[in-house]
């Protein structure tokens, strides 16, 4: 086979992988359901459908997904290959037949004017192309930070709380042991779960966190660095182009190839990045959607809704019926002892009770810090007031009595412990009743599903839309450098001419 031969079948070959990619990679993008979102190929699976959901802890995930890229990967090897099969064709070929090859030349004599002004504008609209994926590079970077930064703000917010909640019922703890085991050991079963998805988020955010950040910037320094070397090849082919310098030329090819075939591989691995996405995106707005059901609660743990709501039910419940028997007790002790003479404060209670109970008039597992009425003494208040009617052990019974300390020490130390933990239950609440419900986590995750993805997915489809074509651009380009190198070996130029030197005296143009 001949040389022009070989070289019009790489370039058929070539140009018709140019059509078809395009076409491979727009069909791979889907606003279907999950199941047809899924569907793709795994290649750790020997290439069958991959039958999971977006799950960035399954390694058949992170295949089939990067698998999508598939067009820029195949199309790169196809310029390697082709590349290692021309130079070593012209490497090893006859020189005779090297030589009596030159006769297809003439067949190209007509078009030095076409070809050059071809060649000029393919190369001006990659470099403007150059830059376009510059830009979108530099937005899709900026992007990915954004929405990085936010979601590690959501997850350390949700360890701030894990870790606040899990102090406040590691003292209760403290303070019940002595008198409720049960309570005891239910609280610590709750802190238990709670450290489990404090730590969980700690490894994901703090160990992941750097992984993703060298991902980012491998990601962006990577696209800057090709876009940087083609923009400055490009701007150097013009000297041997004009200069007519055939070695120059046929280094201007050898660079550009790799080129291309760098910028095919990027454009497979932005159109996975795309895909990613897309499922992302997808992935947090089924989080807010139901929070239970979805492959991020291995990242957002929420408590277990049917372990967590019973939990908090039977801690409002403890805390209601200690409040109640409490106020029974005190307004029993007031009856008997008349102490509604000796403190003000007491006096002033509200006809439904001296100590507040939130959960009056609402359902035990909600809670409502403002539900109380004015003039009730908060139950985490009520031990100062106890203390002024409490008999120390230290003082005498007949003082005590005089003074109207008719309060045991040790029933103090009780009340005491249980009304603190019960003000310390009510201050976690909400917090608790958060972390039941991913309330923290789905504000902000629907705050980046309404704010934050539209634009994010538009950085990342920019940017492979942009470097596909880049990529179909240099692959035609470094075709019409290699005709033009074809056309031009074995003539004379003068510089700055379209036309070359003719001993038969025709005319010369010059630019």
């Amino acid at each position: 086979m001949t040389k022009p031969r070989i070289i019009i079948g790489v370039l058929s070959q070539l140009l018709l992988t140019a059509v078809i990619s395009p076409i491979l990679a727009v069909s791979g993008v889907s606003d279907g359901g999950d199941n047809e979102r899924f569907k793709r190929r795994d290649p750790l699976n020997r290439f069958n459908y991959y039958n999971g959901g977006f799950n960035v802890k399954d390694k058949h995930y992170w295949a089939a997904t990067a698998f999508t890229g598939i067009h820029g990967y195949a199309v790169a090897g196809v310029l390697i290959i082709a590349g290692i099969c021309l130079g070593l064709y012209i490497a090893f070929s006859d020189k005779r037949r090297r030589v009596s090859s030159t006769r297809y030349r003439y067949n190209l004599d007509r078009y030095y004017l076409p070809l050059f002004l071809l060649l000029l504008l393919f190369m001006f609209l990659s470099m403007a192309m150059t830059g376009i994926v510059i830009a979108a590079n530099q937005s899709s970077k900026n992007r990915t930070e954004e929405m990085k930064e936010t979601i590690n703000k959501a997850g350390e917010d949700v360890e701030r709380n894990i870790r606040t909640v899990i102090v406040s019922l590691t003292k209760i703890q403290y303070l019940l042991l002595p008198y409720d085991q049960k309570t005891t050991h239910l609280l610590n079963v709750t802190s238990h779960r709670l450290g489990k998805g404090s730590r969980l988020i700690q490894s994901f955010v703090h160990r992941n966190g750097r992984s993703i950040d060298l991902a980012i910037k491998i990601s962006y320094v990577t696209h800057l660095v090709i876009a940087s070397t083609n923009l400055f090849v490009l701007l150097l082919a013009f000297v041997p182009l004009l200069l007519h310098w055939h070695p120059g030329l046929i280094m201007v090819i050898f660079m550009c190839w790799i080129i291309t075939t760098f910028c095919w591989v990027l454009t497979g691995f932005d159109f996975f990045i795309h895909t990613f996405a897309e499922d992302i995106c997808s992935a947090f707005d089924g989080f807010v959607q139901n929070p239970q059901d979805s492959t991020l609660s291995n990242l957002f743990p929420c408590m277990d809704p049917l372990h967590s709501d019973k939990t908090l039910t039977e801690i409002s419940l403890k805390i209601h019926n200690f409040i109640t028997g409490l106020n029974t007790k005190v307004a029993d002790s007031m009856r008997s002892y008349a102490l509604t003479d000796r403190s003000n404060t007491v006096s002033s209670a509200p006809e439904t009770g001296l100590i507040c109970d939130p959960f009056i008039g609402q359902q035990i597992n909600s809670y409502t810090p403002q539900s109380c009425s004015n003039g009730a003494i908060p139950i985490g208040e009520f031990p100062n007031i106890l203390s002024k009617f409490t008999c120390h052990d230290k003082d005498p019974p007949e003082t005590c009595r005089i003074t109207g300390k008719i309060i045991p020490e040790a029933a103090y130390l009780k009340v005491y412990a249980y009304s603190n933990s019960a003000q310390g239950m009510l201050d976690i609440l909400p917090s608790l009743q958060n972390l039941t419900q991913c309330l923290a986590v789905k504000d902000t995750l629907s705050s980046i599903v309404t704010n934050q993805c539209k634009p994010y997915r538009a950085s990342m489809f920019r940017l492979w839309a942009s470097m596909l074509a880049l990529s179909i651009l240099m692959k035609v380009l470094v075709l019409l450098i290699l005709v033009k190198a074809f056309q031009e070996k074995g003539k004379s130029f003068a510089w700055f001419s379209i036309y070359p030197i003719s001993s038969t005296g025709r005319r010369q143009v010059n630019i």
